[in-house]
């Protein structure tokens, strides 16, 4: 409100004038009022001050006049009145209110009241109390348009005489009077403003105005303006003081734009932010331009200053300025990556300083920003290289040492050199190299040393030996390399120390294997050559040698066509081949053949070669030759005795044909031959049974019946004789087979028997199909089926459950019966032929049933078992493989 009011608040120069006319007014208007209220109240007191004076003289004539009754007397009084300047009315009145004289001739004789009420600006008198007009009272009334005073007088004989004066025109003459006098003075006052406006005018307003415009234009940074005001009052005082302002300000603007054209042109970015909402960037020098930047794109927050900060660097950044913060610092240093505009990042030196309120809380924050990429990268080389140099001063796989040349002692070593020679860092630096080292190496090592320190050796390598701390001997190779001084003094000696003991350790062992291996070759006969394509080296094992039957003093022969020589001429050509063989690919060839007769008794060896890379580029060939001469010679021997049993095994097939030829002759026989005296007997006996039963007696008719019983039992066993042997010798046929469609195909030929027995019968089949002979499991499931109804409990009815189920690499199959059973140690009989456990009289057969059974299924590629308790059932298993 206070912004809006004074902006519209007008200039000091119209601002006095106004105020001076405004109060000039103010004092002429007030003055007026209080004089009309004077006037006022002097007209009204001189009016009723010479109203009173009359009216005393009128009430003394008309109390002297001797006869009341004498109205004309009273007339003529009244009408006197008229000619008092401003009566307005004039009544005399008796006791009881009637009028007896009036200037309005209408008005004598009537009541006064009805006087009143025919004029309504008379009704008020009429309500005057008595009271008030006794016993002379003059009463002052205002109203609209004019003034007037009420007298009223009390006469003898309780008469009274009621007059109105109208005060209005003396009451007009004061005031307009008032009125001309008041203008005047008002006419003088605003003149007098006027002229006093006019002098302020020139002399403050329009150096005032003066000053504002000099002042403007050092806000608006033209400090060169001066306001220039002389005098000795408060404007000229502002003005010098502005003047001194404007001169200190201009110095301090050349001084801050010469450091700005410092900071410009130096590598140095300086950067502000102010704490607001965002943290708004406030100033940023133009040398951002070195990363490709333009200082009003990051002050517009057109580029984000965040975004510009590596990601790896952005967590640490933040939590270092969060620490920082936290501590109450105001200065604080970081360094970090920065993205440029063509992407590359360079490293920033940022020194922070933080501004802050009365009341703690950051105002600003300004940082100034170096490029260090170039020193960066230099401390880092610096920093890798002495890495580089600590690493390799630090190899685990050599020792490196400084010493002194004067006192022999070491100056400096690594860890690698405390552990070859076995002692810690501290003892190592208090001795020196010669205290360590055993005659005679110690001589030859100082022999060496003093050469080198004559100058007539620059370095030198030697082959040594140390003590090490626990008494023990280390073997080392030494390098020793020197430091000079400007005249030739020797300053320093450098030294690697390689421990070779391990290697010449494994050099032993490899001369005592390399015998062991030569020792082998010769207990196995084996020898071993290598062929170098690069430079056309042959080398050959010293087997190699003996096995060919080549002095070694000549040396391996040197080309392919010398060492065919070498091979029995038969064999030759084969062996050309199998040499060549592995130029046409990697892998390893072998071959059997002869040497040359030349060069001694027969000899046969199988050889084995092949191609590889070798290091330096081209191909290396390497092979073997051993000696196979007593395996051949057993291979040999196994092909005749091979070759005499094979003509064995066809005579004894050719007697086992002849011998189920003739098996089969005796199945033929027995199916025939047996076959027809028993029918001759089972029909003879029944027609004794049907023509002679009558006059057998009990005991005859029993032998017959016992003879046809002998009879079917020898038909049923011939009969099982014949299916053995027919399963003995038929060809199986596997096939798809459905499990279940088989089973249910032997359940119907049993039906009558189950129907008979009340048999239960459950399957527990799986849809499955095996590739079994049909008819050899028919045969199975029919002996199991027809097993199980026979050999039930006496009194229960038989049951039977059919199942199969997957087990691992194939099927199971099982028949359980809940009958007789049988004792396991009888397990094996059961299988047998002929072989039965129970007595034919309680249950019939012929005891080949499960061997039938046992024979298909071990044809058909399976095996079959069974599970019992005597007198809880047995349970059959079948199982074939998938």
């Amino acid at each position: 409100m206070i912004g809006q009011a004074g902006r519209w608040m007008p200039q000091g120069r119209w601002l006095v004038p106004l105020l001076l006319a405004l109060f000039a007014l103010l004092t002429a208007g007030t003055k007026y009022v209080v004089g009309m209220r004077q006037v006022e109240a002097e007209v009204t007191e001189a009016e009723t001050r010479r109203l009173r004076e009359r009216l005393t003289v009128e009430q003394s004539r008309l109390n002297l006049q001797a006869d009341p009754s004498n109205l004309s007397f009273a007339r003529g009084v009244v009408g006197g009145l008229g000619l008092y300047k401003g009566m307005r009315a004039a009544w005399l009145l008796r006791p009881d209110g009637q009028v007896l004289a009036s200037l309005t001739r209408a008005d004598v004789g009537r009541d006064f009241a009805e006087v009143a009420a025919a004029r309504p600006e008379l009704l008020y008198l009429d309500t005057l109390p008595r009271g008030a007009l006794d016993p002379l009272a003059i009463v002052p009334r205002y109203w609209v348009g004019g003034q007037e005073l009420v007298g009223a007088v009390p006469l003898s004989n309780g008469r009274r005489l009621v007059v109105l004066v109208d005060i209005t025109v003396p009451m007009a003459q004061r005031h307009a009077a008032l009125r001309e006098a008041m203008l005047r003075e008002t006419l003088l006052l605003l003149a007098l403003a006027g002229a006093l406006g006019l002098v302020l005018h020139f002399a403050w307003f329009r150096r005032a105005e003066h000053l504002a415009r000099s002042l403007t234009d050092m806000g608006e940074g033209r400090l060169q303006a001066r306001a220039g005001l002389q005098g000795f009052d408060e404007l000229a005082l502002i003005g010098a003081a502005a003047d001194r302002m404007a001169e200190r300000l201009e110095s301090d603007q050349a001084r801050l734009q010469h450091l700005h054209a410092l900071v410009d042109r130096s590598p140095v970015v300086v950067i502000e932010w102010a704490n607001q909402p965002g943290w708004p960037m406030t100033y940023l020098s133009r040398a951002v331009a070195q990363w490709g930047y333009e200082a009003q794109d990051l002050l517009s927050g057109a580029i984000d200053w965040d975004d510009l900060v590596h990601p790896d660097d952005v967590e640490r950044m933040n939590t270092e300025i969060a620490a920082h913060w936290a501590a109450g610092r105001h200065e604080y240093r970081q360094e970090y990556r920065l993205r440029r505009a063509d992407g590359v990042y360079a490293w920033i030196d940022d020194r922070t300083s933080i501004t802050r309120r009365p009341d703690g809380a950051i105002d600003s924050i300004s940082g100034i920003l170096l490029d260090i990429t170039a020193q960066k990268e230099a401390q880092l080389a610096l920093r890798e290289q002495s890495e580089v140099q600590r690493l390799f001063y630090e190899l685990p796989f050599i020792g490196m040492a400084i010493s002194d040349p004067d006192s022999k002692r070491w100056l400096q070593v690594n860890d690698r050199l405390c552990e070859i020679l076995g002692r810690p860092r501290e003892e190592v630096l208090r001795m020196s190299w010669a205290e360590m080292t055993p005659q005679p190496d110690r001589e030859r090592n100082i022999e060496r040393f003093e050469a080198l320190r004559a100058g007539h050796i620059d370095s030198y390598q030697l082959q040594k030996r140390f003590v090490r701390g626990d008494g023990g001997i280390v073997h080392v190779e030494l390098d020793v390399r020197p430091l000079r001084l400007a005249d030739g003094t020797l300053h320093r000696l450098f030294a690697t120390v390689q421990d070779v003991t391990g290697r010449l350790r494994a050099s032993e062992a490899l001369s005592e294997q390399k015998g062991l291996l030569e020792q082998a070759e010769g207990l196995a006969g084996l020898g071993s050559w290598r062929f170098d394509m690069s430079d056309g080296r042959v080398w050959w094992s010293e087997q190699m040698f003996r096995n060919i039957g080549r002095d070694p003093a000549l040396g391996p022969v040197p080309t392919l066509d010398a060492y065919l020589d070498c091979m029995h001429p038969e064999d030759r050509d084969r062996v050309r081949g199998f040499m060549q063989s592995p130029a046409e690919g990697d892998g390893v060839a072998h071959a059997e053949f002869r040497r040359h007769p030349g060069l001694g008794e027969e000899r046969w060896f199988r050889a084995s070669v092949a191609r590889h890379r070798a290091p330096e580029g081209g191909w290396r060939y390497s092979g073997t030759l051993l000696d196979i001469t007593a395996l051949k010679r057993a291979q040999l021997d196994l092909q005749r005795t091979n070759a005499e049993l094979e003509h064995r095994v066809r005579e004894r097939t050719e007697q086992l044909s002849a011998a189920n030829r003739e098996l089969e002759a005796f199945t033929y026989t027995v199916s025939h031959d047996l076959k027809a005296p028993l029918r001759g007997i089972d029909g003879y006996s029944q027609l004794l049974e049907e023509e002679a039963g009558q006059r057998l007696n009990e005991e005859e008719r029993g032998f017959v019946r016992r003879i046809r019983r002998g009879v079917q039992q020898m038909s049923e066993l011939i009969n099982d004789l014949l299916d053995y042997s027919r399963m003995e010798r038929r060809a199986m046929d596997p096939q798809p087979l459905d499990l279940e469609a088989t089973v249910r195909r032997v359940l119907d030929e049993f039906g009558a028997d189950i129907e008979r027995s009340r048999a239960e019968v459950r399957l527990a089949l799986p849809p499955l199909s095996l590739r079994l002979d049909r008819e050899g499991m028919a045969v199975v499931l029919r002996n199991l089926v027809g097993n199980a109804l026979k050999f039930a409990r006496a009194g229960q009815p038989p049951r039977i459950e059919l199942g199969a189920s997957p087990v691992e690499g194939g099927h199971r199959l099982w028949v359980r019966d809940h009958g007789v059973g049988f004792d396991m140690k009888y397990h094996d009989r059961i299988f047998g032929i002929f072989q039965r456990l129970q007595r034919a009289e309680d249950y019939p057969g012929t005891g080949v049933g499960l061997a039938l059974v046992a024979k298909a299924v071990q044809r058909m590629g399976g095996r079959v078992w069974a599970e019992s308790v005597p007198g809880q059932g047995t349970t059959f298993f079948l199982e074939f493989p998938a």
